[in-house]
């Protein structure tokens, strides 16, 4: 296969590298045995020396400087950091040298020349892709990507469907499905207990359309979450029971609630002073992702059924692409200091696919075939963004294994037993959040607990 088809995102300790060149050198370290009156020598290899890399990058564009900044930021941090080379992938190595250049004729933009070393012995070289943290890193940046793509995507679809209505439609049935939009976000706005934010005519042209109401909607119902941890900020977020449900199409239908905490991920409590006998282990209670939902479908024969379906959509996408960014955030927070189990992880993502499922299935409703596929596509990459961020954090951990508890304990002695390190019992108890009290285990408990 050939390289064009395999690039990678460059990046240099997280930040983006935008690639003109990559010039790659390695030599061998050899001592020569030369004898008098013998021609030629032996050579001995020595091993070798470490890799040089050459790469030459541009930066370029309306942010140019503030690219600029927080790549040279990267660049004067002492030490070894991460390189994603674009073919072989990810390298520690040590920064030797670099050249910004700037030329009259290409203004907004700047040319750096980097120079790396190799930065540790004995390391694999083209493995075939990164490692697991620069992995969710990258399906980050992709996901932000496929959440502003769908933004646009959506936008152009509704004001394509309002510029065909504008033609043909009365002010009075104008006003009929303008004032069914409104009351959507009426409703929602008195769910989340916040101001029904401006909404232009989006039967026109506005920039903002219906899209950009519903995003100023999300906005002000997300900065009503303010958890401590990242999963209960996640949490927070997608609990829209009381701030934003998934509105139905049509307006005969019921909201319906994506209801998660972290209570709800812990299972039953398990063994504590009042019964001093060991339980069997919590169990994860996820809704199934198949579970059907039984909308009744949109309205489209009337100016206030459209008008209720248009704007539920939009605002069922904005609300979807706001926990997806949230899914994001609380995944690559994991990258650098991991607090979530496996669980939890498997829960971040199973609530973000839902919600971008369902509005997958609204676009399938609300537009013809031929407008809904590149939104639809969209979301689809979205979700699976979402589900390699998950499964690339839970690969930063050791496989979770059952542990049982030899004798009356607690997770200070459970974790020197296991592990030889009591400091580890904080993170027994992250592992077991359905433990009712971490001073008694009782003999023959089954935690979960780290392979290693």
């Amino acid at each position: 296969m050939a390289w064009k088809d395999t690039l990678l995102d460059a990046t240099f300790r997280g930040v983006k590298l935008s690639v003109l060149n990559t010039d790659d050198a390695a030599e061998r370290a050899q001592v020569r045995h030369e004898y008098p009156y013998r021609d030629g020598a032996e050579v001995e290899d020595l091993g070798r020396r470490a890799r040089t890399i050459h790469v030459q990058a541009i930066v370029w564009g309306k942010e140019y400087e503030t690219d600029l900044r927080k790549l040279l930021e990267a660049l004067d941090k002492p030490g070894p950091g991460e390189l994603i080379h674009p073919v072989f992938g990810s390298i520690n190595v040590s920064l030797a040298s670099h050249h910004v250049a700037h030329h009259e004729d290409n203004p907004d933009s700047a040319q750096l020349t980097l120079d790396f070393v190799e930065a540790e012995p004995d390391a694999p070289f083209f493995a075939n892709g990164r490692t697991p943290a620069a992995k969710a890193l990258g399906n980050a940046g992709k996901l932000q990507g496929s959440l502003e793509l769908l933004r646009k995507l959506n936008l152009s679809a509704v004001q394509k469907w309002g510029g065909k209505l504008a033609t043909t439609m009365s002010q009075v049935a104008r006003g009929d499905l303008l004032g069914a939009a409104r009351g959507v976000y009426t409703n929602a706005a008195s769910l989340a207990g916040i101001t029904v934010p401006a909404m232009p005519d989006f039967t026109g042209m506005s920039q903002g359309g219906l899209m950009g109401t519903a995003q100023a909607l999300v906005s002000s119902a997300v900065q009503l979450s303010t958890m401590s941890n990242p999963f209960g900020q996640f949490a927070g977020l997608a609990d829209f029971s009381n701030l934003l449900p998934r509105f139905s199409l049509s307006p005969d239908g019921q909201t319906t609630s994506y209801a998660m905490t972290p209570a709800r991920y812990s299972g039953t409590p398990v063994s504590g002073p009042i019964t001093g006998q060991a339980e069997p282990r919590p169990l994860l209670v996820v809704p199934p992702a198949s579970e059907a939902r039984q909308d009744a479908a949109p309205d489209m024969s009337t100016p206030t059924g459209q008008g209720h379906a248009m704007a539920a959509g939009t605002l069922n996408l904005a609300s979807a692409m706001a926990v997806a960014s949230a899914a994001s955030s609380a995944l690559t927070a994991e990258v650098s200091a991991p607090t979530l189990t496996p669980a939890e992880v498997e829960a971040v993502v199973g609530v973000s696919r839902q919600r971008l499922q369902d509005s997958i299935d609204d676009h399938r409703a609300l537009f013809p075939t031929h407008e809904a596929y590149p939104i639809t596509e969209e979301l689809r990459t979205a979700a699976l963004a979402v589900q390699d961020m998950g499964a690339q954090v839970i690969r930063l951990h050791p496989p979770l294994v059952a542990q049982t508890a030899p004798a009356l304990c607690n997770l200070h002695l459970m974790a020197h037993w296991l592990y030889g390190d009591f400091t580890r019992a904080d993170e027994l108890a992250r592992l077991n959040p359905g433990l009712r009290n971490p001073n008694f285990v009782a003999p023959g408990q089954v935690l979960s607990g780290f392979a290693r």
